[in-house]
């Protein structure tokens, strides 16, 4: 990997930590829906994933939730596996739909949603509560919302960064 490309992929896991650290401060969106925020972290993942690719989107986020895991939530807690869980399935639907004609709004908004699937399907197996899929249309009505502001982050940054 060229120097170059290694020292901006740096600098995006960065501030993708340094986002998610901050987001960590802001309360709850609602106040009262567990595990629920905007996802500011994830503008991060947008742009990495259009303009390098999937392996460096995936990557900058795995290396994002470890970090997060070890500062705030603790490694292999529960917590952790739900940001895991849904990590993966955002980057990875997002990976899919960018081949589409999708905008970059939309973009983040089908991870946003899926990064709730995956939350709730972590959440399930772990917490043994098949009940939690109640939840998902809730969170997914955000997620719609999130996403859609994330997206439009992302792409204000796309538009008027070089990169």
């Amino acid at each position: 990997m060229e120097y170059q490309k290694l020292t901006r992929l740096s600098m995006f896991l960065a501030l993708s930590i340094l986002l998610s650290i901050l987001e960590s401060l802001l309360p709850m969106i609602g106040g009262h829906i567990p595990g629920m925020k905007l996802g500011i972290a994830n503008v991060i993942t947008i742009v990495v994933l259009l303009h390098y690719g999937y392996k460096e989107a995936f990557g900058i986020t795995i290396l994002r939730v470890l970090v997060m895991g070890i500062l705030r939530t603790g490694i292999f807690s529960t917590g952790f596996f739900l940001s895991l869980g849904g990590a993966l399935f955002s980057v990875s639907a997002m990976s899919i739909v960018k081949q589409s004609k999708l905008s970059i709004i939309g973009i983040s908004i089908v991870g946003a949603i899926f990064h709730s699937i995956g939350q709730i399907a972590v959440a399930t197996v772990l917490l043994h509560l098949p009940n939690l899929i109640y939840y998902l249309p809730w969170m997914i009505l955000l997620s719609m919302l999130t996403g859609g502001i994330i997206g439009y982050f992302a792409k204000q940054i796309i538009r008027n960064c070089k990169i």
